[in-house]
């Protein structure tokens, strides 16, 4: 769907995201990185990493030591050509490169520049160095848990991913937009995602209930017995989604026990002994069929409720294969690799499987040679000075 849009990347770490989905949707996305890689493609990552291969796949590699006047020169001139140039470095990076926005726009007049980094180009914490763990965490998605004698902690499942994964998401919107203003305005357009503004937002359900002192979750959901997960009689799970009362009717109706109906009825807490009643009940219940079993009846009996995994069965499921949300690829040399497709799908379905992602500077030649005009003579020199 992106196959007439050029992108010009930079960008280290998660930013790496923001040109994965635009490269999944079609578009010439073009890493720019230094002479040995970097971020999730350096030396501190082996090459089949899990975010290498999911956000760097489908793109051309194309070294280049921007700290150099003849690496700059060379951007520039790719950016002249290019539809999207993202900056996915620390804010102010690329300003100090003499890449930044303004930069761009001398050699290019209708450009999409996107701005993605981890606080923002402006505020009072714009240069705080920050990890993903961090904007989870100022955003209240990962309260810490307090120990018997005190100490807060980090809770089991603070993976700090939301602001790393939600940033690239919202940037990705961003820069669609801009496309459309840019090409029916035949302007400039500048777009900016901090990924703990991204984070924020993602929390906006217990923000905005704290903010306008309203109804908010809490631990209800954990407390709750018709909103629960509950283990099948094969060892597996389910999550029980029967909030609403026609789903708990119609459950109740269906198993042959009208007699929980009432019992689940009740408001959780306030008769702590219909609790237990009902919740050994539904464990019962519960383990009397297989997960497979149990996801049938839901489906016969249009009751809320799903299969829950843990692991890699998830990938072998028959939903999953049907949405296509899984693909091989092979490479010479090495064991095939089982990874996770795009969610979007289309009418009529455009085949997906994207390539591995490039080995560090594999397209330089090529993308040089094509898009900046450099020939034979000129790429032995820039070799030769370390710019390549």
């Amino acid at each position: 769907m992106l196959d007439d849009v050029r992108v010009l990347e930079l960008s280290l770490f998660s930013p790496d995201a923001l040109g994965g989905h635009l490269a999944d949707l079609g578009a010439e996305v073009i890493k720019i990185e230094p002479p040995g890689g970097g971020g999730f493609r350096g030396e501190l990552f082996p090459p089949d990493n899990v975010q290498n291969l999911q956000w760097n796949r489908g793109k051309k590699s194309v070294t280049l030591n921007l700290k150099s006047e003849k690496g700059v020169a060379i951007f520039r001139r790719l950016a002249a050509d290019a539809t999207v140039v993202i900056d996915g470095l620390r804010a102010g990076a690329a300003e100090r490169l003499g890449l930044g926005y303004d930069d761009v726009v001398e050699v290019n007049p209708t450009i999409v520049y996107c701005s993605l980094n981890g606080m923002g180009s402006y505020g009072p914490y714009a240069k705080l160095p920050t990890h993903g763990l961090s904007f989870d965490c100022f955003a209240g998605l990962n309260p810490p848990v307090i120990q018997a004698d005190g100490t807060p902690r980090l809770s089991a499942g603070a993976s700090g991913t939301t602001g790393v994964l939600a940033g690239p998401l919202y940037a990705a919107m961003a820069v669609l937009a801009a496309l459309h203003s840019a090409r029916r305005d035949g302007q400039p357009q500048y777009v900016e995602v901090a990924q703990v503004d991204a984070a924020i937002a993602w929390n906006f359900q217990k923000l905005t209930a704290l903010a306008n002192d309203m109804f908010g979750y809490a631990d209800g959901p954990q407390a709750s017995l018709r909103y629960q997960y509950y283990e099948t009689g094969d060892g597996n799970y389910v999550v029980f989604n029967a909030l609403e009362d026609k789903f708990w009717h119609r459950f109740c109706e269906a198993v042959d026990r009208m007699d929980l109906y009432e019992l689940g009825q009740a408001r959780f807490g306030d008769d702590p002994h219909a609790d237990e009643d009902l919740r050994r009940e539904l464990t019962a219940i519960f383990k009397g069929r297989s997960r497979r079993e149990w996801t049938d009846f839901f489906i016969t009996a249009d009751i809320a409720g799903a299969p829950a995994f843990e692991g890699g069965d998830l990938l072998d499921d028959d939903h999953v294969k049907a949405r296509a949300m899984v693909y091989e690829r092979h490479a010479e040399g090495r064991p095939s690799l089982r990874l996770i497709a795009v969610p979007i799908k289309t009418k009529p379905d455009r085949p997906f499987p994207a390539a591995l992602p490039p080995a560090v500077g594999a397209d330089t030649d090529q993308v040089l040679t094509t898009l900046a005009g450099c020939d034979e003579t000129e790429l032995a020199v820039l070799r030769r000075d370390g710019v390549i």
